[in-house]
């Protein structure tokens, strides 16, 4: 038996910003930070323009799509788990919320699932896992919806154009015969510096505390936070998963990398040996959203029929803390 994903729907605002529009408001910085945004990736970014468009409405939008576009209810779903790290609520969880919108049964595992940027990646390779031990379960809608941008300090226009708003939702099935599915993942965490990005900063504590401004609370960045040290995971961790598999890169059609930076994407595909047209980007159309990020570029190969039925796929991504994870998948 596995766990193979059967359909991905994505939901965004309406509001699209490229480059210079955002770059409007920055003055004589503006060249600089456009050249920025370029060497990630960027062009164009989609944001929410109202506080009702939250993070939560992006997820369950996106969840009903995907029922829909595949003739099921929320009835029909036993697990619903939301990935975040922008969050709406603490209690209940932005789970329980989806099934109260999807009219979900009574039986549904619901829960929350916080990685970070890797968050949707983890978690839909831990309700794979779970699916295929429980014999009572058929489908698992795993819904990732970011706003990144909303909780960057308002003088940080460089790291606030980076993100998107964007949600996706990823229906997996248990099927009891065939190779469809999830095969195995592998993990890094090196945790010596999770301290270097904070939100909110002081923690949940301080949330209410008049000590900090409403700024200080917002994400903050050690001047030398960077994710580097995850980055070649993502070839070891890919190189690990072949060798314990039996495969070779020539049976790899994709690489569904997190899309925060081109350049990265370019030289992991440079260190691996492989074509870039294998590494799909979809970061100029949406900006970096986060936990959706990999999943959106899935979306996207599905929709092109660049990914077809029987291929073979990687997903990876890096989350702060820091920590990383490798899935390979036959769609």
């Amino acid at each position: 038996m596995n766990v193979k994903i059967i359909g991905t729907e994505v939901y965004h605002p309406a509001t699209k910003i490229s480059n210079e529009e955002l770059a409007q408001t920055a003055g004589e910085s503006a060249a600089k930070l456009i050249g920025i945004w370029e060497y990630f990736g960027r062009k164009d970014r989609y944001y929410a323009t109202n506080d009702e468009e939250s993070t939560l409405m992006m997820g369950i939008e996106a969840a009903k799509a995907v029922l829909k576009a595949h003739g099921l209810s929320g009835s029909d779903l036993d697990m619903i788990v939301f990935s975040s790290g922008t969050h709406d609520f603490s209690a209940p969880t932005d789970a329980a919320l989806v099934h109260q919108a999807l009219e979900g049964k009574d039986t549904c595992i619901v829960y929350d699932s916080n990685a970070n940027c890797v968050g949707m990646v983890v978690a839909a390779d831990q309700a794979a896992r779970a699916m295929t031990t429980n014999n009572k379960m058929k489908y698992a809608l795993i819904v990732g919806s970011e706003q990144i941008a909303r909780f960057y300090k308002e003088g940080d226009l460089a790291s606030k154009g980076l993100c998107g708003d964007a949600a996706c939702a990823v229906l997996l099935e248990r099927i009891e015969e065939g190779d469809q599915g999830l095969i195995d993942s592998a993990y890094y965490t090196n945790s010596q510096k999770a301290e270097d990005m904070l939100f909110p900063y002081g923690g949940m504590t301080q949330m209410f505390s008049e000590q900090l401004t409403l700024e200080e609370k917002k994400i903050y960045l050690h001047p030398e936070y960077n994710v580097n040290v995850a980055f070649p995971t993502a070839v070891s961790n890919i190189e690990l998963l072949l060798r314990e598999h039996g495969l070779e890169k020539s049976d790899i059609t994709h690489y569904m990398l997190s899309q925060l930076n081109l350049s990265v994407i370019k030289d992991i595909a440079g260190k691996l040996g492989e074509e870039l047209d294998k590494f799909p980007y979809v970061g100029d159309i949406y900006g970096y959203t986060g936990t959706s990020s990999p999943f959106l570029t899935l979306h996207h190969a599905i929709q092109a029929g660049t990914l077809v039925r029987g291929d073979l796929f990687f997903m990876w991504s890096v989350g702060a803390g820091i920590t990383s994870c490798a899935t390979l998948w036959r769609l």
